[in-house]
């Protein structure tokens, strides 16, 4: 049974690895600096989860459940482990992209030739302001449309009209802004998924996955399809969270922490994402490389 929660541990790791090491061969990410990375985050995963045994977090108790040498230790506990970024609103990058998909699909905002149509800035009709009223869900319009040009999605026609470079929020290929965006949103699924190995059946957050095979033809539609499905569940979700604000004199504190109860505020969420796998390419993958 040991050898089996193993085997299964590994298998773990090498599903999550083999994705994430091709983005950083691609990038030009050596194998050592990923180490570096790793040992910073052994550490402070360590730390974290002596403490919440009640334990102290000495340099000694770390080496033994790491196994990285304790003379490194002091220097990668003092090491910050996020650095400077922090994550733009996911909410208002949902919007804006709501707002930019309703620009392509609505008829109201787009030409006789059905593409999306230039439009003046202001104005009670066929205007952003009037696009941003109808898909954002509140924000104020020269908000969305400052995100939207800042991310390269609209430019400016003139003083007083704007029309959309691309459909979605971040060019293809990668951006910082795209890196980003997926380390937020892979990182919230792998806590997720940690979350509900360590917690009982009641206690767990839904997962829900189907992968099955299909014509490779139908891509496009199946792509469009879940899309559109993903932002009308994410409205849902989000409407949900809008009427379950937490008020300022509720959020949880240190204290709530600390006696063990159930934080007063907490950060809930959702992602939608669709499975591509290239069946050929793993049929076609050999078990054993030798370099020549």
């Amino acid at each position: 049974m040991q050898a089996d929660f193993r085997a299964a541990l590994v298998h773990l790791c090498r599903r999550v690895l083999e994705p994430l090491v091709s983005i950083l061969i691609r990038f030009g990410v050596s194998a050592g600096e990923l180490k570096a990375i790793v040992d910073r985050a052994y550490v402070h995963a360590a730390a974290d989860y002596l403490e919440e045994q009640g334990e102290r977090a000495t340099y000694s108790r770390l080496a033994v459940i790491t196994g990285i040498n304790r003379s490194v230790l002091p220097a990668l506990l003092s090491a910050s482990r996020e650095g400077d970024f922090r994550p733009r609103s996911g909410t208002q990058l949902h919007r804006a992209s709501r707002v930019l998909n309703g620009w392509y699909e609505d008829r109201d905002f787009q030409s006789r030739g059905g593409k999306p149509a230039v439009l003046p800035i202001t104005g009670e009709r066929r205007s952003f302001q009037h696009l941003a009223y109808r898909y954002s869900g509140g924000m104020y319009f020269q908000t969305v449309l400052s995100e939207l040009e800042r991310l390269g999605a609209v430019k400016r026609v003139g003083a007083d009209s704007a029309r959309p470079v691309r459909r979605t929020l971040t060019a293809g290929g990668a951006s910082a802004e795209s890196v980003y965006s997926a380390g937020e949103v892979a990182g919230d699924l792998m806590a997720t998924l940690a979350h509900n190995l360590a917690t009982p059946d009641n206690e767990q957050l839904p997962v829900r996955s189907l992968v099955l095979e299909a014509d490779g033809r139908s891509l496009p539609l199946y792509r469009a399809q879940v899309g559109r499905r993903a932002d009308a569940l994410l409205e849902q979700v989000e409407s949900f969270l809008q009427t379950h604000r937490t008020q300022e004199s509720h959020r949880g504190t240190s204290a709530d922490a600390a006696s063990g109860e159930a934080p007063a505020s907490l950060a809930l969420g959702a992602a939608v994402f669709a499975i591509c796998r290239s069946q050929s390419r793993d049929e076609n993958r050999p078990a054993q490389r030798r370099a020549k």
